[in-house]
């Protein structure tokens, strides 16, 4: 492929990244690894994305917490490479359980704990609100794991709303 249209690619993931606030530098890591052909080791990654060698070990390890890049040995070769998650759909599925670990629980477990010390205490809040939104945090919650228990259960999910995949 052209460099050019890897380098467009790299900058529309990373820019991309950056508005879902990921860091501009995760996200290129990431497009390197999702549009190449070959898994690729820290020093390489370095000389082509022109960025440090400890940014680009960070983008590494944050990928890898979202489950999206895993460290694969080459034979002969005693360096770590990474490699992205090969299916775009089972990639989709992890980023969004993790999102929703890192962003949406730590929301509803707040609006939950809000509830029941508003419920002892109701001066000054709105109760009625905040069960309502406990309801709906609460139903988006229960919606979540069945769409996202397995990427099994997540394409049957989206082909019933869907249709076929």
């Amino acid at each position: 492929m052209d460099t050019a249209a890897m380098d467009t690619f790299i900058e529309t993931w990373g820019a991309m990244g950056a508005s879902w606030g990921i860091s501009n530098s995760v996200a290129r890591v990431h497009a390197l690894l999702i549009i190449s052909d070959r898994p690729w080791c820290i020093d390489d990654i370095v000389e082509r994305l022109q960025i440090s060698k400890s940014n680009v070990s960070t983008s590494l390890k944050e990928l890898r917490g979202w489950k999206v890049v895993r460290r694969v040995l080459l034979a002969g070769d005693r360096r770590e490479h990474y490699t992205c998650e090969s299916d775009p759909w089972q990639m989709l599925f992890d980023i969004m359980r993790e999102r929703k670990r890192r962003e949406f629980d730590p929301l509803l477990a707040s609006v939950r704990g809000t509830l029941q010390e508003a419920e002892g205490a109701p001066g000054g809040v709105d109760l009625e609100r905040i069960r309502k939104m406990e309801q709906m945090l609460g139903s988006f919650d229960r919606l979540a794991e069945r769409a996202l228990g397995s990427g099994d259960q997540a394409r049957t999910f989206l082909s019933f709303l869907l249709g076929k995949m």
